[in-house]
């Protein structure tokens, strides 16, 4: 499993993670980030800037959790940040508690770190002329992608976590190590160069929660100790602990943005006798990813860091074990796109002058060049750009808006036409060519009933009304959007129906009358044929009679 991935639910289309990664190694596909893991050099930034917690470091307390049941010997190496993380008031305090939890034993990682700044104190002493601190994976990690013309400079030293995993496998030969720090590169860096020695590394932040799920506290008995390799997470500390040769530079620097500012300055040569201490998190180890949430301040963080610390005395350590570190660049070089592809691109974004590069940095580039590139080596999209974006959706917008056949009028709810399309304005009966955008809407229309969806939270939906001015019969629909305080009124044309069905219904009424009319005279017809038909069977009874009389 992967150190860092993302959870795409959570991921919406803020771009935050790709202009906070310092190496853009974040691809954006369909709206979705997604780390480019051998891009990556884990420094984490992405992962304390993300708003919706999109970013998921690999949680290996489960694993520890079971090599602690199996009843094997687990023994953790602890970072000396720790001391800005917990209200542990010292060591001791601390490794009491992660005992607690099932550790064997816990030693601290500042004991590595002496071993680690003896060795470049030995580089200096034997000549060498230009070194990098080995402190930091993420600058390994930087290097070996993007800077391998410096790795020669590198120190080809293990970091303070390797060497004190070293010297506690030779006390413990058959016990797990777990390193407990601040950093979620050195779960990489364990699974690069540690294996068959580290078994598991957890952040201080997933220790904290641990903490918290089994009920654990601190010993409020301070811890006397102290040590000058405990300066190493703080800004500058590793130099602190280092006995200078005079004359050689010492320079510390922290964030990788000014780290590769350096590495560009070493690549072109010039600097001889330094030691520069790099470190890819701004503040040091003490502000690093893997703290937890609630972290202190960096300047409170310092000073605890000073306090646990002792310039005048260190670990009484001897190293009889090879603590060489050996890199192998991993520099792939990147496709790059012609200039004519690349104007391409910007074109398709709407940029096709100078004028028009407005190098926001809104979709996580610096440049809208850089970010063309970026596109063609499918690690961006076109819709990212948030100008081109915007301009698509209001040129989408007015097309719809402009082509529609009803009439459509936003207003605010100060009754100011702020937006009118032309069939609108042809059913309000306003001239062609008349402009009445900041008009107050009570000019053409009756707000009466705008006034009463105000107060009743009722819009109204497909009700007929007849506008004086153009003489005409539309279905209207009003609706108000409370939050953005604006009416939305939509007219449709139904003249033509409502003329067309007033010109039946009196056709109806004229064929009733005739008909009526028809029937009136056929009933008196009837009555007229039925009189006469009357009198002569009257007539001819009479006679039949008196003929019956002769006859007898």
């Amino acid at each position: 499993m992967e150190v860092l991935q993302f959870t795409k639910a959570n991921c919406r289309d803020c771009y935050k993670c790709v202009r906070e990664c310092p190496v853009k190694s974040i691809r954006v596909r369909d709206h979705q980030a997604s780390i480019i893991n051998e891009d990556c050099i884990l420094c984490g930034r992405c992962v304390q800037v993300c708003p919706q917690n999109a970013k998921d470091v690999r949680d290996d307390v489960p694993l520890v959790k079971k090599l602690i049941a199996s009843g094997e010997k687990v023994i953790a190496t602890l970072a000396p940040s720790f001391i800005a993380a917990f209200d542990a008031p010292g060591f001791r305090p601390m490794a009491d508690a992660m005992k607690k939890l099932g550790f064997y034993e816990v030693f601290e990682t500042a004991v590595g770190a002496k071993i680690v700044k003896s060795r470049y104190e030995q580089m200096i002493a034997g000549g060498e002329e230009l070194i990098i601190s080995s402190c930091c994976h993420s600058i390994t990690r930087l290097i070996q992608n993007y800077h391998p013309e410096c790795l020669r400079y590198y120190a080809d030293v293990d970091s303070p976590m390797h060497a004190h995993a070293k010297l506690i496998r030779e006390q413990y030969p058959d016990a797990h190590i777990v390193f407990v720090g601040p950093c979620i590169s050195k779960k990489d860096e364990v699974e690069q160069y540690c294996q068959g020695l580290i078994d598991l590394t957890i952040t201080f932040e997933e220790l904290e929660q641990w903490f918290e799920a089994e009920g654990v506290s601190f010993d409020s008995t301070p811890d006397d100790s102290h040590y000058r390799s405990r300066f190493f997470p703080a800004p500058g500390g590793v130099i602190r602990s280092m006995d200078k040769k005079e004359g050689f530079h010492y320079v510390a620097i922290d964030g990788v943005e000014k780290c590769r500012e350096a590495l560009r300055e070493i690549a072109a040569g010039g600097l001889r006798g330094y030691f520069i201490e790099m470190n890819a998190c701004e503040g040091g180890c003490i502000n690093g990813p893997g703290m937890p949430k609630k972290r202190r301040g960096q300047i409170l963080s310092g000073i605890l860091v000073e306090q646990a610390a002792d310039p005048q005395k260190d670990y009484d350590v001897q190293c009889g074990f090879d603590i060489r570190k050996d890199m192998i660049p991993e520099f792939r070089r990147v496709a790059m796109p012609g200039e004519a592809e690349i104007q391409d691109i910007l074109a398709r974004t709407g940029k096709h002058k100078p004028e028009d590069m407005l190098d926001c940095g809104a979709c996580g580039y610096s440049t809208c060049r850089e970010k063309a590139i970026a596109v063609w080596q499918g690690k961006a999209e076109l819709e990212m750009c948030l100008h081109y974006a915007k301009e698509r959706a209001e040129s989408l917008s007015d097309q719809i808006f402009e082509s529609s056949p009803n009439g459509i009028i936003a207003v605010d709810d100060q009754f100011i036409i702020r937006q009118i399309n032309h069939e609108a304005l042809r059913m309000l009966g306003v001239d062609e060519g008349e402009d009445i955008t900041g008009k107050n809407f009570a000019d053409y229309y009756d707000i009466l009933e705008l006034l009463n969806i105000m107060e009743t939270g009722k819009n109204i939906t497909g009700e007929r009304t007849h506008l004086e001015k153009s003489d005409l019969y539309v279905d209207r629909t009003v609706q108000y959007d409370p939050e953005h305080q604006n009416f939305l009124v939509f007219l449709k044309d139904i003249d033509a129906i409502v003329r067309a069905e007033d010109t039946a219904a009196e056709l109806r009424r004229e064929t009733i009358r005739i008909t009526d009319q028809v029937v009136d005279k056929q009933m008196r017809t009837v009555q007229e044929i039925a009189s006469l038909l009357g009198e002569t069977t009257a007539e001819t009874k009479v006679a039949l009679t008196m003929l019956k009389k002769s006859m007898l």
